[in-house]
């Protein structure tokens, strides 16, 4: 009778059990959670925001669960729902600090979203501040800081330490673009602004002796000021050291030459440079365009014809070659005409393949320095 007793009183318990815990088990936020995610790798953003909305219903302690579903509101175009979402996590005390960083980030996410670039900026601050180590941050900082041209902060940004190595050819960049900032807001009278963009200029110089940007900005401040042999001085440095960005400086280039009365000395650089390497495009054609000039036809022609074979989908070089065939003056007129249409300038970025009508120093898809390239 007695083992009857535990028997049943065990039986009991063990349903008692089974209730409670199966109770339990429905009521968890964890199986929509569940749900999805799975949603989201099966890419049914309806289906997942539907389930993280009941799992957080469920379970407010579920942070990545609120985090995803704010992140799916900003996707679909509801950011101010995906901040205040981001935004009402921050305020728990409880918060994990992996959790807490990727708040922040969720929050940095939103407001880069609606070009609020300094609001992120200080969320990614406060990242630095529970993780001093977190190199995505830092780099994320100074892309915004790209971003907002703010030049002097990613300066100050990239001495702290916290890069390294070091990108000489970026910290450049960073002072020229400083220098020619202060260049256009000078006025006749700000002498001692001058002094001091030409040292940031030669600062730059001095960390990247081949900075592309600051020659250039160099280049151009000196031949707007009609300071013609400086300017020259950097023009000669870009097209020998930089020939395939001649197409930077080519019109520059011939016109302080010939302002130089120096103009024959053109020919023989620009011979150096397109036999030492026949794709350069742009020292080609402004060869073959010398010689057309000289009336050296021939010679002229020959050039043409190696930028057809190297180049056979450019129309400009086959133009110029049919021009310089025919002595025929309406028909020249005519060729000339197709070629302004045909001759606009294109570029990609070497890194990533960003294509662009507008020449930049800096790539605003992936953000590498002096990458773009003129394109046929």
């Amino acid at each position: 009778m007695t083992l009857l007793i535990i028997i049943v009183v065990a039986l009991i318990a063990l349903v008692l059990y089974l209730y409670f815990y199966r109770k339990q088990e429905k009521v968890t936020g964890y199986g929509p959670y569940i749900k999805a995610l799975v949603a989201l790798l099966e890419n049914d953003e309806d289906t997942a925001l539907k389930k993280f909305k009941e799992a957080v219903s469920i379970d407010s302690n579920l942070i990545d669960a609120y985090i995803r579903l704010g992140d799916l509101y900003r996707k679909r175009g509801d950011v101010s729902r995906a901040i205040q979402i981001h935004q009402s996590l921050t305020v728990r005390p409880t918060l994990k600090r992996d959790e807490e960083k990727k708040v922040y980030y969720a929050l940095v996410n939103d407001l880069l979203d609606t070009s609020r670039h300094n609001k992120a900026i200080a969320f990614l601050k406060e990242i630095l501040k529970i993780d001093k180590k977190d190199k995505y941050a830092r780099e994320l900082v100074l892309r915004v800081y790209e971003d907002m041209e703010n030049y002097g902060d990613c300066i100050a940004l990239y001495e702290e330490g916290g890069f390294k190595p070091k990108d000489d050819k970026r910290h450049a960049f960073y002072y020229a673009s400083v220098a020619n900032g202060r260049l256009k807001n000078l006025t006749d009278e700000n002498s001692d602004e001058e002094k001091e963009a030409i040292n940031l200029f030669k600062k730059a110089l001095k960390i990247s002796a081949n900075s592309l940007t600051a020659l250039f900005y160099l280049a151009n401040h000196f031949e707007q000021k009609g300071e013609i042999k400086k300017a020259k001085e950097y023009l000669y440095k870009i097209i020998t050291r930089h020939p395939d960005y001649a197409f930077l400086i080519i019109v520059k280039f011939e016109k302080v030459y010939f302002e130089l009365k120096q103009f024959d000395e053109i020919i023989p650089i620009y011979e150096k440079i397109f036999y030492e390497n026949p794709k350069n495009f742009t020292v080609g054609f402004a060869l073959a365009d010398l010689y057309e000039k000289k009336n050296d036809i021939e010679t002229a022609k020959e050039v043409y014809y190696k930028l057809a074979d190297i180049f056979p989908k450019s129309i400009l070089s086959k133009l110029h070659l049919l021009k310089a065939s025919t002595d025929d003056e309406f028909l020249k007129e005519k060729i000339a005409e197709i070629e302004s249409t045909v001759s606009h300038e294109k570029f990609k970025c070497r890194k990533c393949g960003f294509n662009t009508g507008k020449f930049s120093f800096l790539c605003p898809k992936c953000h590498a320095v002096e990458s773009f390239l003129s394109y046929l």
